[in-house]
C-alpha cells in the first residue's frame, strides 16, 4: 500500500497529473502499478483524506493540488510557483549530488529520489556520486503530532507515524544500496540519523547551493491506521506547507547566499552534535 501511495504521489508531484485532472480509473491504476483494485481503492481513500485528490461521484478522482515551491529566479525580483520534483531533478544532474534533508517521515523525499533512481537506471542522467543525509526525529520521545483528539494518551497515531518513517527510510537506504551496486562508476550512499528535535519545518539542501524549506502546519484531520481504524487527530501534512526556494548567487554576502549558508551550517552542526 505504501509503495503504491509513493508511486501515485510521484506522478502527481512530478506533473503527470496536473491540478484539476482526473486520475485514471481504478482498473487502469491497478493494471499500471500491478496491484489489486482493493489496494488502489484504499490508497485513493488515504490521498483524499490528506487533501491530494477528491473522489467525485460518477467522475472518478480529481487532483486537487500538488506540492509547489515559491522560487525566486536569479536576476528577477518576481517569484514563481514550480513543482518540487523539477528542483530535485535539476540537483541530480550535477556530477556530485549532495542532498541534506530534515523531515518528519521521509515520504516525499523517498517519492522523489525514487524518480531520480529510475532516470539513472534509464541512462537519462549519470552522476558520479550521490550522498544523502537525512535527519528525522527520534522515536524515543513522543511528538506533539499526530495526537488523537479524543484520547491524548492513545499511542497508536505515534506508532503509525513511526511505521511510515521506518518504511520510507528503510526503502530509501535499500534503493541507494542497490543503485551503488548496480551502476558502474557510481558511488551512492545514504545515512539516516535521529535528532531529539520536533520538526517545525521541512528542509532540503541541494548540493550546498540551494535550499527549499517550509513550515509544517498543524491541522485537524482523520487518520486511517493500518488496521483500517479511523481516528480524528491533530497532525501536520506536508501538502499544507508553503515551500520557498532560494539559491546562492555570485555574491557570498547576498541575502540568498547567506540563507543557504546559514541552513547548511545549522544542518552540519545538528548532524554532528545532536544526531545519533
Amino acid at each position: 500500500m505504501q509503495e503504491l501511495k509513493s508511486a501515485l504521489l510521484a506522478d502527481i508531484t512530478e506533473g503527470e497529473y496536473d491540478e484539476g485532472r482526473l486520475l485514471p480509473s481504478q482498473r487502469k491504476l491497478a493494471e499500471k502499478y500491478q496491484v489489486s483494485r482493493d489496494t488502489v481503492q484504499r490508497v485513493l481513500g488515504v490521498l483524499a483524506r490528506e487533501g491530494w485528490i477528491e473522489s467525485r461521484q460518477g467522475r472518478g478522482s480529481v487532483v486537487l493540488r500538488t506540492q509547489t515551491v515559491r522560487s525566486r529566479v536569479r536576476g528577477n525580483t518576481a517569484a514563481k510557483r514550480v513543482p518540487l520534483g523539477p528542483l530535485i531533478a535539476s540537483a541530480f544532474t550535477a556530477p556530485d549530488v549532495t542532498l541534506d534533508v530534515f523531515t518528519l517521515t521521509s515520504e516525499v523525499l523517498y517519492t522523489h529520489v525514487r524518480v531520480q533512481e529510475e532516470r539513472i537506471r534509464a541512462g537519462e542522467i549519470r552522476p558520479e556520486t550521490i550522498t544523502i543525509r537525512v535527519l528525522t526525529p527520534s522515536d524515543d520521545e513522543p511528538l506533539p503530532y499526530p495526537r488523537a483528539l479524543d484520547g491524548p494518551g492513545d499511542d497508536r497515531p505515534q506508532r503509525h507515524l513511526q511505521g511510515i518513517r521506518r518504511y520510507h527510510t528503510d526503502n530509501l537506504v535499500r534503493r541507494l544500496q542497490d543503485l551503488d551496486r548496480d551502476i558502474d562508476g557510481l558511488t551512492a550512499t545514504v545515512e539516516i540519523r535521529r535528532a531529539p528535535l520536533v520538526p517545525y519545518s521541512k528542509l532540503y539542501i541541494f548540493n550546498g547551493d540551494e535550499v527549499v524549506t517550509g513550515p509544517y502546519v498543524p491541522t485537524e484531520r482523520p487518520l486511517t491506521l493500518d488496521d483500517g481504524t479511523c481516528l480524528d487527530v491533530v497532525d501536520v501534512i506536508g501538502l499544507d506547507s508553503t515551500l520557498t526556494h532560494c539559491a546562492k548567487d555570485d555574491d557570498p554576502e547576498s541575502q540568498a547566499s547567506l540563507i543557504v549558508s546559514s541552513w547548511q551550517k545549522w544542518f552540519d552542526s545538528t548532524w554532528r552534535l545532536l544526531a545519533t
